[in-house]
């Protein structure tokens, strides 16, 4: 297998996974997109817009569209940090709250049956490997940010 092979079997896992969410949350009316902001915001509530885009590593506009879009549909709320209220900080609605779990049992259920076929040394194996390679594709785009790129 080549390097080309592999990359798009990896792209590949992340689209199939995107068809499953909207399969398993069709009721949520979400796009793929805007299910990996609402995680994060219920994982992590009261945090900032900024860091949001940074950790789930879109752009700032295209967070700003994403919580837009999700405080239209009542899922969460906007509100100005109290240090500095240029900041916006996103808190999870109930109605989000009332999501999260079935959005976690999603989650849980796609990684189980993609690593049912793999032994525990080989789960270790991969998430180690994952988060290496998480961590060069964040130095390729802070480099190419240096050459006019955008970072994520």
């Amino acid at each position: 297998m080549n390097h080309y092979q592999e990359l798009s079997y990896l792209l590949r896992i992340s689209r199939l996974f995107d068809i499953y969410r909207r399969q398993q949350m069709k009721d949520a009316d979400l796009y793929p997109a805007l299910f990996t902001c609402l995680s994060y915001v219920c994982r992590h509530p009261g945090r900032s817009q900024k860091e949001m885009a940074q950790n789930i590593c879109v752009d700032k506009t295209t967070a700003a569209h994403h919580v837009a879009r999700l405080e239209e549909k009542g899922y969460i709320v906007r509100r100005p940090s109290p240090e500095d209220r240029r900041v916006s900080l996103l808190d999870p609605t109930e109605k989000a709250m009332a999501l999260a779990p079935m959005l976690h049992q999603t989650y849980e259920n796609y990684y189980n049956c993609l690593l049912s076929d793999l032994s525990q040394e080989e789960r270790a194996a991969l998430g180690s490997l994952a988060e290496r390679l998480f961590h060069s594709a964040q130095r390729l785009t802070r480099e190419d940010k240096g050459k006019g790129g955008e970072k994520p």
